[in-house]
């Protein structure tokens, strides 16, 4: 651009000419030469590095020179020459270690990231085996919990419940030996099978109705241990009825479908007639009740009386336990790792950040300087840059520009 102005002048100005941009004459050849050697690359990998290790402080070093020269035609206009050139050579010192930080910071920020994705990596692999160790050890600590509450006196609700669950499973097997006799008296009262309905149905009335011999059971205990001689005739009446109808209607049938497997694992020896068939039921009656009344129903079936009669339950007072532990110890813990997870994640994201983002910002703070420097006479950041958060806001860069003004105007009085 400049002999093509200095060609289009007249031959008497093209000294003077040559005079006034002798300062900057020299900028274009050298800026060529800089941008010809980070454009000159052969492989996409060596245009990456040549982009990353000196894009930045090429521009750097251009603008530092055109800003410089560009200064150098307001000396004679400027107050305290002396301290302006200082300021310009401490410009490019403060340029050429933002440079050397740069490349500094790319290393670190190599490291940092290494470090970050290791401390992951370790975070990671600490909650997986933390999280499987606690798995693992979780059954023990449920039975433990369980334990410690069954060990202590109050309501027993493991036989509540097996007393329930006995119920379910007793039902649910009588209605399956017995719906098909139920369904051909169904058949024959009302001319047809009693449709999908009719299994539930049984299976409700039956579950019912073994509740109701246990409750039975329970009443003609309570009044033989009362000395209730009235009541204990009435009770065990009741009872003789119970046995009788369950032996008749759901143990017989029981005992019939099993009776052709004797007989023909006998080789048609074992023949079990009528009398037989009722008197292994009433056995069986007696042998199932009798088992899981003295293992859980005597336990369970006084709880279910009272809730059925809304007499209420009451826990038996006990001295004070400490808390126990909660069952799923691994939460807190988990927890607890987390939240020190997030603080590191909080600490080492800022680290990372500021291995990636601060050492081209001291490159552009150095190069801002030099406009700062041509156009105010002043710097507008303090190098080297420190922290990133003072330069995340645009406020704080005004109160960094004023405290700067404020240091050179004293510096210069």
């Amino acid at each position: 651009m400049a002999p093509e102005i200095e060609n289009a002048l007249p031959p008497q100005w093209r000294l003077l000419f040559q005079i006034v941009t002798l300062p900057v004459s020299w900028i274009p050849a050298v800026q060529a030469m800089i941008l010809g050697f980070i454009w000159d690359y052969s492989s996409s990998p060596e245009a990456a590095l040549k982009f990353m290790l000196f894009l930045l402080p090429a521009l750097h070093v251009i603008a530092g020179m055109w800003c410089t020269m560009a200064a150098v035609y307001t000396l004679p206009f400027r107050g305290g020459r002396n301290q302006f050139v200082a300021v310009v050579l401490s410009t490019w010192w403060d340029g050429g270690r933002a440079i050397g930080m740069y490349w500094a910071g790319i290393i670190r920020a190599v490291f940092v990231t290494a470090g970050f994705v290791w401390g992951f990596i370790r975070i990671l692999a600490a909650g997986v085996y933390l999280g499987i160790v606690e798995l693992i050890t979780l059954p023990f600590s449920l039975l433990k919990q369980v334990t410690k509450k069954t060990l202590r006196p109050g309501i027993p609700w493991i036989a509540v419940t097996l007393t329930v669950a006995w119920c379910i499973l007793e039902g649910g097997i009588f209605s399956v030996t017995l719906y098909p006799t139920v369904s051909d008296i169904t058949t024959d009262l009302m001319g047809g099978g009693g449709g999908p309905y009719l299994q539930p149905v049984l299976f409700v009335f039956l579950v019912l109705l073994i509740a109701g011999s246990f409750a039975a059971l329970q009443v003609m205990l309570e009044a033989i241990q009362q000395r209730n001689w009235p009541d204990i005739v009435k009770t065990a009446l009741v009872e003789a009825f119970v046995m009788f109808f369950e032996v008749l209607f759901l143990y017989r049938e029981l005992v019939d479908a099993i009776t052709p497997v004797l007989a023909r694992q006998s080789g048609g020896q074992v023949l079990i007639g009528l009398t037989g068939v009722l008197l292994i039921s009433a056995m069986a009656w007696m042998g199932i009740r009798g088992m899981t009344w003295f293992l859980f129903a005597r336990y369970g079936t006084p709880t279910l009386t009272a809730i059925i009669s809304a007499q209420g339950i009451t826990e038996a007072h006990t001295e004070a336990h400490p808390a126990p532990e909660a069952v799923l110890s691994w939460t807190k813990e988990m927890v607890s790792h987390v939240k020190k997870d997030i603080g590191w994640f909080q600490s080492a994201g800022m680290q990372l950040l500021e291995a990636y983002v601060l050492p081209p910002l001291q490159v552009l703070a150095a190069t801002i300087n030099f406009f700062m420097l041509l156009f105010a006479g002043r710097h507008m950041f303090k190098m080297p840059l420190k922290k990133l958060h003072t330069f995340m806001e645009t406020g704080e860069l005004l109160k960094l520009a004023r405290a700067e003004g404020h240091a050179s105007g004293r510096a210069s009085e």
